[in-house]
């Protein structure tokens, strides 16, 4: 109850204080405090990535695993990740999910995202070791992986602040995502 009526205060208005989530929900700053401790709105906007975030892995999983090596199968597999990851972005509907988290002190959303791309690593490298066998420089390879996952991230956070079109947010993480396998990660493995 205190997590949703924050979404109603704090998306709105990131300006509201805990005071004011409290006063909505009808509970005291203390309470909100006790399941939500930091200080301010920061654990709130915390908790709200984490339930915006929760869902990610399963989206990426779903698809990754049909990539396979030929390339218009890789490009349609691709095209379809893309598609599903902009759709959860957009149901999310928070260009601040996708940003470091500076705008919302206490958020850890820096922290966070970092965790979340470990993981998200780990599992396209275990997809790219499925398909292409293990790289022989997986640091080059996740290093590679997590400039991409960063830029995806970026061109979501434009397309939800109105600055690109969806089409255009597609096609330009569709080919550096193809980019990535077809080009950046064999020459890194050369």
């Amino acid at each position: 109850m205190i997590l949703e009526t924050a979404k109603v205060v704090l998306l709105p208005n990131p300006e509201a204080t805990l005071d004011d989530v409290a006063e909505a929900a009808g509970v005291t700053r203390q309470l909100v405090s006790l399941y939500f401790p930091g200080g301010g709105t920061g654990p709130l906007y915390g908790a709200m990535f984490d339930e915006y975030i929760a869902a990610l892995p399963t989206i990426l999983g779903e698809d990754l695993l049909k990539v396979g090596t030929d390339p218009k199968r890789f490009r349609a597999a691709t095209a379809e990740v893309v598609a599903r990851v902009l759709d959860w972005a957009e149901s999310v509907g928070e260009p601040w999910v996708f940003g470091d988290g500076g705008d919302h002190p206490g958020a850890l959303i820096a922290e966070r995202w970092k965790a979340l791309n470990k993981v998200t690593v780990e599992m396209l490298l275990g997809v790219l070791g499925d398909v292409f066998g293990t790289p022989q420089h997986p640091a080059r390879v996740s290093n590679a992986i997590l400039a991409e996952l960063n830029a995806t991230a970026a061109v979501a956070r434009t397309l939800l602040e109105g600055e690109i079109q969806r089409a255009d947010a597609e096609a330009v993480i569709n080919e550096r995502f193809v980019a990535l396998y077809t080009v950046v990660i064999p020459a890194l493995e050369s």
